[in-house]
């Protein structure tokens, strides 16, 4: 769980920081990536679950654009 903002370059107000989830994900060919998870509840996330790739908006840049992220999200199988 990340309960505080990245260091710098974070893009959004630290006091809006909403906490999320990191874990290990090994992908189908062995190789293993930290990331980003979509689920922030450490009860609902179990070591082994299926999860999928999806693109997340992470904040927006100076001129009011989307910023996007990978994350990882639980398919509930």
């Amino acid at each position: 769980m990340q309960n505080f903002p990245p260091p710098h370059p974070y893009l959004g107000d630290a006091r809006s920081f909403v906490p999320f989830g990191v874990g290990y994900i090994e992908l189908a060919e062995g190789v293993r990536v930290e990331s980003r998870l979509t689920e922030n509840d450490a009860g609902r996330l179990k070591i082994g679950m299926q999860m999928e790739l999806v693109i997340e908006t992470f904040g927006r840049d100076a001129d009011g654009n989307d910023v996007v992220t990978f994350a990882f999200k639980p398919t509930g199988k």
